[in-house]
């Protein structure tokens, strides 16, 4: 428990756990206590942060609220917070009025923002009709100041979300200073927040829209889809509905817990026996991540000639996805040829490289986080398909797995182009050898070869080349 100082406010918060840091930003209440059930939980995995925003409980305001400027003043108090913790960049949770604090954090303050979860933001600008939300709210702050709050509250909840939340949130504790704060301060205001979009599409990697199971078609749950659609991020479910991690607080953080690892933003599960010099195909996104604090044995720090000789012949065209793209080179040297590019990787530090690759090029890319057997996440399809080391590092029950993502994101008469290592090569260290057999088995079903031929890959360690294979796979 502790308390940090901050322009015009003074933040009680309190820490539980050990492990990366986990920022939960409340909602509606402003109270960080809302968190506790659930905390205890996620405290297995993190070191877990909840505080009360600025004018609620007991975060006391040094003066008058910011008004205009108080989301800015909130996502600024998350930012001092994290400095103040010292543990580095920190996943934010933020529910409701909450998540678009998160968000907030990430598109003015990214450098301290590993990971965003924006469990079902009220952003009803995002919405169709959304106009008639906030006409709503305002009209449920006019009940407030006639009948007061217990009377605008049952009309509020009753609209916005399910029965379950509802009767769950009105037999809560209430706290009559926080629920004025509430109706003057944030009823109105943040529902109707322009965020950056372009400033969050930056990020957009980072971002896990969440929404509650038991939403159904409540605005809230809504706004996040319609949120989601925008970035590009998949969507992902969470148990109960707004307040699911009240409701069902174990389940909630098994599953919030289980997002996070999926999307790479997770720590890495403790006592794995992986490490980057063992074998690839069991390494999981912590250790993969952790491959990146210097430059991997395997990065060459350019692009594979036998990839850049496909793209100097016109092989490589249309829109781009390069998968396991690592800090880059495969994706940029498409860039630079004036390809839509697009990389996806499951470790945050080399997608971190990549964009500072692309940004001292002067070149326009997107690296988003994202898991080789999951591509159906990404939420759109390519017309050419770039693997530079993936495919071998697979066993068979992955391999298959990997091929049917594959699938999802090569649109139909698109093109896989893959380099792997050859049976041909010598020893046993490094990734797994395949055979021209295997691939051919491996493509037999949905694709048609056009092309697969011995060829050398460039060894970063040294002046040997290696034998590999060269594919080029259709998909039907």
């Amino acid at each position: 428990m502790g308390y940090l100082d901050v322009p015009g406010a003074r933040l009680h918060f309190q820490a539980e756990g050990s492990g990366p840091t986990l920022l939960l930003i409340a909602g509606a209440g402003g109270d960080g206590d809302v968190f506790r059930m659930v905390s205890r939980h996620l405290a297995e995995r993190y070191t877990v942060v909840r505080y009360d925003r600025r004018g609620f409980s007991r975060s006391d305001l040094d003066g008058p609220p910011e008004n205009g400027d108080r989301l800015a003043a909130d996502a600024d108090d998350a930012r001092r917070l994290i400095e103040h913790l010292g543990n580095g960049p920190a996943t934010l949770f933020g529910s409701s009025s909450g998540a678009i604090v998160a968000l907030t954090v990430l598109a003015g303050h990214p450098e301290v923002a590993a990971a965003v979860v924006a469990h079902e933001p009220p952003l009803m600008r995002q919405l169709t009709g959304g106009e008639q939300w906030l006409e709503f709210f305002a009209s449920v702050y006019d009940r407030y100041r006639e009948d007061g709050p217990d009377v605008a509250m049952a009309r509020f909840r009753s609209r916005t979300f399910p029965g379950s939340d509802a009767t769950f949130m009105a037999h809560a504790p209430k706290n009559p200073k926080n629920v004025a704060y509430w109706f003057e301060h944030e009823l109105r205001q943040y529902p109707a927040a322009d965020l950056d979009l372009a400033a969050l599409g930056a990020h957009a990697d980072r971002i896990v829209p969440a929404a509650g199971r038991d939403s159904g078609d409540h605005p809230c749950r809504a706004a996040t889809a319609s949120l989601a659609a925008r970035l590009g991020r998949p969507m992902i479910d969470l148990p109960g509905g707004h307040v699911g991690f009240v409701s069902a607080p174990d389940a909630f953080a098994g599953e919030l817990t289980a997002a996070l690892d999926r999307s790479g933003a997770g720590p890495a599960h403790p006592g794995g026996d992986a490490r980057p010099g063992g074998s690839p195909g069991s390494m999981h996104a912590g250790n993969w991540n952790d491959s990146y604090a210097g430059t991997p044995h395997w990065d060459l720090g350019r692009p594979q000639p036998a990839m850049q000789e496909l793209a100097d012949r016109g092989e490589i065209r249309g829109r781009v996805l390069d998968v396991g793209c690592g800090t880059g080179e495969h994706v940029l040297m498409c860039a630079a040829l004036g390809l839509d590019s697009t990389g996806v990787d499951i470790a945050p530090a080399a997608l971190h490289a990549a964009r500072q690759k692309a940004e001292h090029r002067g070149l326009s890319a997107r690296f988003l986080l994202g898991d080789a057997h999951h591509l159906a996440e990404l939420g759109d399809t390519y017309d050419t398909v770039l693997d530079v080391g993936l495919f071998h590092i697979f066993g068979d029950e992955d391999r298959a797995s990997y091929v049917r993502s594959l699938r999802d994101v090569v649109a139909p008469g698109g093109r896989y182009l893959m380099l792997c290592f050859s049976d041909r090569e010598p020893g046993s260290g490094g990734p797994r050898r395949v055979s021209a057999d295997e691939i051919a088995t491996t493509f037999a079903d949905g694709w048609r070869i056009e092309a697969l031929a011995p060829t050398v890959l460039t060894n970063p360690a040294g002046p040997a080349g290696i034998h590999g294979w060269r594919l080029i796979a259709v998909r039907s």
